[in-house]
């Protein structure tokens, strides 16, 4: 079966659902879906080939395609075969099936319902009320003493509670921020009935994982190799990703020619297009910029939850470590109808973009050169930016009070300290990161809570 296989790869493998999204492009529902079987998926299907390939690069990336060989009885082979045997090997009734994966833990699940509790606003007594149970039974669910089984009429009635109790009080977007997923065809209610089953961790706290072990690995030295450019696409018009990537690459090539002082960078649209080859690509062209004294503004859009955010942060995390990289958040409201991309190097060259977010694979992106643009895109920057906060520091002289609540995960130093969090490298002492973006601050204090588990 599709979802046992897919549970067992992913045991073997050591990684969560949303790790494997973020290498795919992909959200975590996407994933979720497909691991809880709740779904039926075909050979063809764009979600599977997606996972086949975010499973590819995340082995690749963490030195891991000798074990993912080993699961689908493969030997020295390369990315397209190793891709397509994973393919069949999921699909493939006559191969050896997966081990049974009896592994939910009542722990798991119980600490996941306590936090979905807090996010509702509801004690045991007024939850066992509205299942009609008693709340002992409550009780024993929240200390995973107890785990009703996924087929039960109980679990559908508790996610359709604690769905109907997060929506009065306005409370998705934290949703969104603990379990990664975001809102799809799906009902709130199923989205929280797959999110209790999966047994990953939540999506905020493998984000802020793949943060300190990303921090923990960096060393002192952040150079980069010389930027080998593709051929440069001057039609001034693009569309999609393919064209947001020819634009950005151009855009940045005139602001590395130029020197230009300083650069300003917002979209609301899917980081799906900073994947691949492409990121190697844009992050080698911002290390030349920076080289050149380039000071980069960028504004994160607060419709993004705490997952999306660190991973955009570990992209930059070298360019941030530079000084160079002043990051901020919106205030705004939050445009859920259409995405807005604006890149602009003042004085010298814009790429624009609005687009109806249910349209932005085919989003079109202007490359705009002429004064009376280039100024109303300045514009348009400086009245985003006037409604932002710092999203993140970085300092140099690191102070603490003297009761920081400190932890020491390997090469990294992570502090509590009022409602900011630092963290710091010991293989980099001189400058450390300081968030206070609150859906940051908890998800670096939901980690907290799973160290030492």
């Amino acid at each position: 079966m599709l979802s046992d296989k897919i549970a067992y790869l992913l045991k073997r493998l050591e990684v969560e659902n949303s790790v494997i999204a973020g290498y795919a492009g992909c959200t975590p529902a996407n994933f979720s879906r497909m691991r809880s079987g709740k779904r039926s998926y075909s050979i063809n299907s764009i979600t599977v080939k997606k996972f086949t390939e975010g499973v590819y690069n995340y082995c690749s990336d963490s030195g891991k395609l000798e074990e993912l060989c080993s699961v689908i009885s493969l030997r020295g082979a390369d990315e397209k075969t190793i891709v397509s045997t994973l393919l069949n090997w999921l699909f493939d009734e006559n191969s050896p099936d997966a081990p049974e994966t009896n592994d939910e833990s009542g722990a798991i699940f119980g600490k996941k319902l306590c936090v979905l509790m807090d996010i509702a606003d509801i004690s045991n007594i007024k939850l066992s009320t509205s299942l009609r149970i008693d709340p002992s039974y409550v009780s024993r669910m929240r200390s995973g003493d107890k785990m009703p089984k996924r087929s039960a009429g109980l679990m559908m009635r508790l996610c359709t509670v604690l769905a109907d109790r997060i929506t009065e009080r306005k409370k998705q977007h934290e949703l969104e921020e603990l379990t990664g997923m975001r809102p799809d065809n799906s009902s709130l209610a199923e989205r929280i009935y797959v999110w209790l089953y999966d047994r990953g961790v939540p999506a905020n706290v493998q984000a802020v994982r793949d943060f300190i072990e990303k921090m923990g690995s960096m060393k002192g030295d952040i150079s980069c190799n010389d930027v080998k450019l593709p051929p440069i696409d001057e039609s001034g018009f693009y569309i999609g990703n393919e064209g947001l990537h020819n634009a950005a690459v151009r855009f940045l090539k005139s602001v590395i020619d130029n020197r230009s002082r300083e650069i300003w960078l917002y979209s609301d649209n899917s980081i799906d297009w900073m994947t691949g080859d492409f990121r190697n690509l844009w992050t080698a062209m911002m290390h030349t910029c920076l080289k050149n004294g380039t000071r980069v503004r960028v504004i994160h859009s607060l419709d993004r939850n705490a997952n999306d955010m660190l991973q955009a942060i570990n992209l930059w995390m070298p360019l941030y470590m530079t000084g160079l990289v002043e990051a901020y958040y919106s205030t705004g409201p939050q445009g859920g109808r259409f995405t807005y991309t604006l890149f602009v190097a003042p004085g010298d060259v814009c790429v624009q973009s609005y687009c109806v977010r249910e349209l932005s694979a085919e989003a079109e992106y202007n490359y705009l050169t002429d004064e009376k643009s280039i100024g109303k895109c300045e514009r348009g920057f400086g009245a985003l930016l006037s409604k932002c906060r710092p999203l993140l520091n970085v300092v140099h002289d690191v102070v603490l009070s003297d009761d920081a609540d400190t932890y020491e995960i390997g090469n990294v130093i992570m502090s509590f300290d009022g409602q900011h969090v630092t963290v710091q490298s010991k293989n980099m002492p001189t400058a450390a990161f300081v968030f206070s973006y609150p859906p940051l601050y908890r998800a670096f204090r939901s980690f907290a809570d799973t160290i030492g588990e």
